[in-house]
């Protein structure tokens, strides 16, 4: 990981999130510059980024199918093998623990099927 580290990729895309937010243009808006703002650094970068924007999906009551799919299927693909050679034993944990929650908490929010980010939510 030669950007950032682990709990500064997570406080970033937080922070993108919350700057995008404060535009009010909407969660919708947020969501898509902040995960886009922060794709392709990496291959355990991109689990992170798929992490953190997870974390912040469950906590609204509809999320949008295409994230749903993309995160649940990146999500279910993570080996903590793989993850060794650019992540602590804690990092991995602690990454592997935030996976199950997302993958848990995204099987029990609304489908939404509408992805126009221009629409106020």
């Amino acid at each position: 990981m030669e950007h950032f580290t682990y709990n500064e990729l997570f406080e970033v895309i937080q922070e993108d999130y919350q700057e995008y937010l404060n535009k009010n243009r909407g969660y919708r808006y947020a969501i898509a510059r902040a995960f886009n703002e922060n794709l392709d650094m990496g291959d355990i970068e991109d689990f992170i980024v798929y992490t953190a924007i997870g974390e912040i999906l469950i906590t609204h009551d509809k999320v949008f199918n295409g994230y749903l799919e993309a995160i649940t299927n990146k999500l279910n693909s993570f080996s903590p093998k793989e993850a060794s050679g650019e992540l602590t034993a804690v990092e991995i944990e602690d990454l592997s623990k935030r996976i199950k929650e997302v993958l848990e908490g995204l099987n029990h929010v609304e489908v939404g099927y509408e992805p126009n980010t221009d629409k106020r939510d």
